[in-house]
């Protein structure tokens, strides 16, 4: 197998006719084996009714369905697992990417001598929501890879055999590929394409989702959390000890201490009860995360296959 498109598709019903059509007329005027596939991550419309009457007449297509809705990164991680080619393109459903750019991410991989080649996107508007919690996950890229990664960086992307298998040789169950592509380090290359606006729907990554995403990745890949609650803690320490000698030098040279009051008394407690609290969600969430590697419960269930061996 030459080339394998890898596509999540959660309530895409709209475009999967129009993506479908024009994927197969990319990959077949390229002159490769190929195979697309679509892993559908618990669709609530026709979006696995499509995908199944395009794969009767397509061989080339199969189909995946997931048993229920186990995110992006899960349903990916399906595709990952049955890619059988020696090219493999990850890219969304929704028509933002173009399927006629294939053969430019095609001909990036063969020519650089890259591993990975990235897509950016221009995003000119777009809710200043997204755009702040697009820079905060993109942020968290940085500093895994200690360089600056681009906010507009897309999920548009082609890698080789060989990335694939690094990919698929981490078997933690909480997964996020976009910051573990950078982290594993092979050579990688970003070119530029054109980004069209999503023509049927909305997205379903709303704030709250993308901030999750962000604060996922800041837990999963860093030690940011951990060295903030440290700071935090260290800063109440210093003011403390500072409020301790300014109640000291007062009652030295003045012989009274600072005015008390319940309003002092009950900032205090609020203040070191708050950064306890803080400090104990920080630590619950890492245990949390630990007791779910430990049950090593699958990242995803298949329902039903098409087109698969």
């Amino acid at each position: 197998m030459d080339l394998s498109v890898i596509l999540p598709v959660y309530n895409n019903a709209a475009s999967l006719p129009e993506l479908i059509q024009r994927l197969t007329k990319t990959c077949q005027m390229i002159s490769l084996d190929y195979e697309l596939l679509f892993i559908n991550d618990g669709s609530h419309d026709d979006s696995l009714r499509i995908l199944n009457e395009f794969a009767d007449v397509d061989l080339c297509i199969k189909v995946i369905c997931l048993s229920r809705n186990f995110g992006q990164h899960p349903a990916i991680s399906a595709g990952f697992e049955l890619a059988q080619g020696n090219a493999v393109i990850l890219m969304d459903a929704d028509l933002q990417d173009c399927p006629e750019d294939i053969p430019v991410l095609l001909q990036e991989l063969r020519s650089s001598e890259c591993d990975v080649i990235y897509t950016l996107k221009q995003v000119k508007n777009g809710k200043i929501s997204n755009r702040f919690t697009s820079a905060l996950y993109h942020y968290v890229f940085s500093k895994l890879v200690g360089s600056n990664v681009p906010i507009n960086i897309g999920t548009f992307r082609a890698f080789n055999r060989k990335v694939l298998k690094a990919l698929l040789q981490f078997p933690e169950v909480n997964i996020l590929y976009g910051p573990l592509m950078f982290y594993i380090g092979f050579k990688s290359k970003t070119v530029s394409l054109k980004f069209i606006e999503r023509p049927y729907g909305k997205s379903s990554y709303t704030f709250f989702k993308r901030l999750r995403l962000a604060v996922n990745s800041l837990i999963s890949y860093t030690d940011i959390p951990h060295q903030l609650t440290m700071s935090v803690g260290a800063l109440l320490l210093v003011f403390t000890l500072l409020y301790v000698m300014l109640v000291v030098c007062q009652y030295l040279l003045v012989g009274s201490s600072l005015p008390g009051g319940t309003t002092m008394v009950i900032l205090l407690i609020c203040t070191l009860v708050g950064s306890v609290l803080f400090s104990l969600g920080i630590i619950g969430n890492y245990v949390f995360r630990i007791y779910q590697e430990v049950l090593r419960r699958p990242r995803y269930l298949v329902r039903s296959t098409r087109n698969l061996n």
